[in-house]
């Protein structure tokens, strides 16, 4: 049988997608080799990071965490993309100190992509930009209290969405409480102030991802609770169905 190949699509390599990567690379290494791994992040790794972040040495996020990986797994492909996610309507600054790549220049069909930065207006433009494609899965999730968070899956296959795109039943996606850091200066980023993110948390929300990439990629099964909240502090799951509604001349007998 010939061997499947993926082209997974890390979107943020903090908190979240420090842990998720390990995860991914090596699904990716083992039972899909040939495949790639592409990490994009436009942030830096600092020291006040440690605390919640694997990384070996200070630099963008994007292009350490590919580095280490690389010298470890020989058969996935990784490749950094040290750039900060924008819209197609961007028109600020891209320049050496703060580069740029469109989401939908770096999203194509059949994509598989985690969308784990830590911002609703830089989601948003990824599952915008998702939206536009024919085939494509969208894992994303977050926290930011403490010992609760969130995952979500948006799948579309054949033009159309399975699950719904998350904006159906969050607000947050259609205006979003925040700024995408993408589209600030340094400086503007520099002020925006941490959440209440735990280590715990964040490896948990990537354990979740994995559960699900390992449900829908690996084993193949249908999508139906793409979204799930989990509480660590009193042990529980919940999930939710976000099948899409189908259209009225798909009910056509």
């Amino acid at each position: 049988m010939e061997n499947k190949q993926f082209r997974f699509v890390l979107i943020g390599a903090g908190g979240i997608g420090t842990w998720l990567s390990a995860g991914l690379v090596r699904l990716l290494e083992w039972k899909y080799p040939g495949s790639a791994l592409i990490i994009v992040d436009g942030d830096s790794f600092e020291e006040k990071n440690k605390e919640r972040q694997d990384f070996t040495k200070i630099g963008n996020k994007a292009s350490v965490k590919a580095y280490e990986l690389s010298s470890q797994f020989y058969k996935t492909t990784i490749i950094p993309v040290p750039k900060w996610i924008v819209g197609d309507n961007f028109e600020g600054v891209a320049d050496a100190e703060s580069p740029k790549i469109k989401a939908t220049d770096l999203l194509v069909d059949n994509d598989v992509v985690f969308a784990v930065v830590d911002n609703f207006a830089a989601r948003k433009i990824i599952f915008d930009a998702a939206s536009k494609l024919n085939n494509v899965d969208v894992f994303t999730g977050g926290n930011d209290d403490a010992l609760f968070g969130s995952i979500y899956h948006y799948q579309r296959r054949d033009g159309r969405d399975v699950t719904e795109h998350p904006v159906t039943t969050h607000p947050e996606y259609d205006n979003p409480p925040d700024k995408n850091p993408g589209e600030l200066s340094c400086q503007e980023r520099s002020e925006i102030e941490g959440g209440t993110q735990l280590l715990a948390t964040n490896m948990a929300v990537a354990s979740f991802l994995l559960g699900r990439v390992q449900k829908i990629i690996v084993d193949g099964q249908e999508p139906t609770e793409a979204e799930i909240y989990f509480d660590l502090g009193v042990g529980k799951a919940e999930p939710y169905d976000r099948s899409a509604v189908p259209a009225m001349a798909d009910s056509k007998v």
